[in-house]
């Protein structure tokens, strides 16, 4: 037996996912943010493709999918929970209130914008010459606490990266030593203390004690919960989070990356009944460096000031409604995420 659930976001997409034993199909149609990395199909205001599209197996505790696959969501801080699916594949092995996966995923493409020495090849690169890049995700959870690990790495568009960077249990981080590699590694970590999530996001962890003063934060925070009625959610992010001085090794795949970002919302609703009433107000701001994203070297880094220049800041109050996983709102300013006509806004969505 098979299930059928609708999805749509206002980042936006809408689709159908098929659900079985065996596979789950998710065909889709794209607008706004998350169509520009779909083709046109006939037009350029048609774009429909598949979301998610996979197959599914395992014996025990150990089980596989293979397939196009959505980033596994760590509270929308190391990979973008909204994003289209990859290529992928993703292994899985759970025991009494725990579990580890490794996902194996083949990102967007780079295309050189001038001429490097690209080192995983030694060779160099002219601009226009095409990168393939990869990552592997490796995630651990036990109760309350989850570790993930994201390690980026690329190669020349045709050849495969050194397979030894794919092992399933040995974390990214070590490889980053052994043999040199440039990659670009970060780690996620998140605690539910029942009501209130701590994630954590850092970029290239261990630091040097030396790197304090030369080098800026590279991590982000989230805080978020529900208490009654009430649900808050906090978050910053530092400029240089998710970046490596190698544009192709950069994790565009993040759901904020390339400047400073800062955010906080509080809402009002009802936790039970049909259809629950909703009150919503944030503010958030956000800037890039210098306007183009491209981290420096070690000791070139500007002094760390919050939001750099050009800054937006902007705020948004909201009226929706809940019905289930459906949520759907009207309002005016700056909501992220949105359909907008001028400062006012439509959010929906059936994610969660």
């Amino acid at each position: 037996m098979g299930a059928l659930s609708l999805y749509l976001h206002s980042s936006g997409f809408l689709s159908v996912a098929a659900d079985t034993l065996f596979f789950h199909v998710e065909p889709a149609y794209f607008f706004g943010r998350s169509g520009r990395r779909v083709k046109p199909f006939y037009s350029d205001k048609l774009r429909l493709d598949f979301r998610s599209l996979y197959v599914r197996g395992g014996a025990g505790a150990i089980a596989f999918r293979v397939g196009r696959l959505l980033p596994s969501d760590t509270g929308n801080l190391l990979l973008d929970a909204l994003s289209v699916g990859y290529d992928a594949l993703s292994l899985s092995w759970a025991g009494e209130g725990w579990e580890y996966s490794t996902t194996f995923m083949k990102l967007a493409a780079w295309t050189s914008d001038g001429e490097y020495y690209f080192n995983p090849d030694a060779v160099s690169i002219v601009k226009g010459q095409r990168i393939d890049r990869y990552a592997v995700l490796r995630t651990f959870r036990y109760g309350r606490f989850s570790f993930s690990e994201a390690t980026v790495l690329s190669t020349l568009s045709g050849r495969f990266p050194d397979i030894r960077a794919f092992n399933p249990l040995l974390p990214g981080y070590l490889y980053q030593w052994f043999y040199a590699r440039e990659v670009n590694i970060l780690w996620a970590v998140s605690y539910d203390f029942g009501g209130d999530v701590l994630r954590l996001v850092i970029d290239d962890f261990p630091y040097l004690p030396s790197w304090f003063s030369i080098v800026p934060p590279t991590v982000g925070v989230r805080l978020s919960g529900r208490h009654g009625p009430v649900s808050y959610d906090l978050l910053w992010v530092s400029a240089f989070t998710y970046a490596n001085r190698r544009p192709w090794d950069a994790l565009y795949e993040a759901p904020y990356f390339g400047g400073d970002y800062a955010g906080a919302s509080v809402s009002l609703s009802p936790t039970s009944g049909r259809i629950r009433p909703l009150l919503e107000v944030g503010v958030w701001g956000r800037g890039r460096y210098n306007g183009t994203f491209k981290e420096p070297e070690i000791g070139e880094y500007p002094p760390f000031a919050f939001l750099h220049s050009p800054v937006r800041y902007d705020a948004y109050l909201s009226v929706g409604l809940r019905y289930g996983n459906l949520e759907v709102q009207v309002g005016y300013g700056g909501k992220p995420n949105t359909l907008t006509y001028r400062r006012l806004f439509l959010y929906f969505s059936s994610i969660r």
